[in-house]
């Protein structure tokens, strides 16, 4: 363990608190002989009245009173006004900013909590952040306060869905997952399959949202659409065709790269008109419906997704139907509890 060196690049009571760590590892508990090495570690070109040090907070304030210690503090300073939150979910590290923020604040005595909620409000990443900032900002009394403001608020922000997400879809009356593979369907469109597959999900259960309409949060009732991971295939309905499911013969839904726009765009609804929810969050509750301009009718059309436990079999395999049907009929059975995987 080498001896500390102060040279005014760290707090002085950093400083002393490292000597006497030192002195204890060195079996050195006399506090003057503590004092006496914490003086000879100074840097000879920082010059201090010795004489009038008596104890090592003596030199502490000694040290705060050198031009060095201003430098430091105001050094400190700019570093605050540098320093931004990184999103866990982008790289960044939670806990090493909040150090990093607690101990810069500290360097630069930095101690009345309303300059430290500044500071704090202006690493924010976000609209979100500030404006949940905002709601809380009388409430904060302390620093441990405003951590736990910033805690809240993070938890609350990580539950969000954002454009281009990575989730999976949980039908909520049978307990499986939305799923597509590499198999056709043998009938209809004999597009890519798409299924209520395994109670747990597994990489085929994957898909990316993704909204033209909003660059971060996704809002209920704007137009999304779902792209399978595995296949880069888009979840859709052959609105062209007028294609039935296999056994209920309903409207099919498949995996396909149609560029028929309305085919694989969704709307994203509630399954609670009442819901206040603005935005989409993990394991909310919802319903996908389709809107196209049906070429037998020359009328708008618009249909649920929906799953019952129907079984068809591709080959030798059996699989869970999923269809659209006519959003006039809306039951359980078109819920979907939908999850956030990254």
């Amino acid at each position: 363990m080498d001896i500390p060196k102060y040279i005014g690049d760290i707090h002085p009571e950093d400083y002393i608190k490292e000597m006497r760590i030192y002195c204890n590892f060195k079996q050195i508990t006399n506090d003057d002989d503590v004092l006496k090495f914490s003086k000879l570690m100074v840097d000879s070109t920082i010059d201090f009245p010795s004489e009038n040090i008596e104890s090592c907070e003596d030199l502490i304030k000694e040290l705060k009173e050198h031009i060095t210690f201003l430098i430091f503090k105001n050094s400190s300073i700019r570093k605050l006004h540098l320093l931004k939150y990184q999103l866990e979910r982008d790289g960044g590290d939670t806990p090493k900013f909040i150090a990093k923020f607690r101990s810069l604040c500290r360097n630069a005595e930095i101690n009345d909590i309303d300059r430290q909620k500044h500071y704090l409000y202006y690493t924010l990443p976000n609209d979100f952040f500030r404006n949940e900032f905002i709601k809380h900002y009388d409430d904060i009394k302390t620093m441990n306060d405003l951590v736990i403001c910033f805690e809240r608020t993070l938890n609350e922000y990580s539950r969000f869905i954002l454009n281009g997400s990575v989730v999976a879809l949980k039908h909520v009356a049978t307990g499986k997952y939305l799923t597509s593979s590499i198999k056709h369907y043998e009938t209809g469109s004999k597009n890519q399959l798409v299924f209520c597959g395994k109670s747990l999900r597994d990489s085929n259960s994957a898909w990316t949202i993704k909204c033209l309409q909003s660059p971060e949060f996704l809002p209920y009732e704007s137009i999304i659409y779902l792209q399978h991971n595995n296949t880069n295939n888009f979840l859709e309905i052959c609105t062209d065709r007028h294609n039935l499911s296999p056994v209920s013969k309903l409207t099919e839904v498949s995996c396909g790269s149609n560029n028929n726009y309305s085919d694989y765009t969704w709307i994203l609804d509630r399954s609670k008109p009442e819901s206040k929810d603005e935005f989409l969050k993990t394991q909310d509750i919802i319903l996908l419906r389709n809107k196209y301009p049906d070429y037998l009718t020359n009328k708008q059309k618009e249909e649920i997704l929906g799953c019952k436990d129907i079984m068809f079999t591709v080959g030798e395999d059996e699989y869970q139907e999923v269809y659209a049907h006519s959003k006039d009929n809306i039951d359980e059975y078109d819920e979907w509890c939908i999850e956030l995987i990254e």
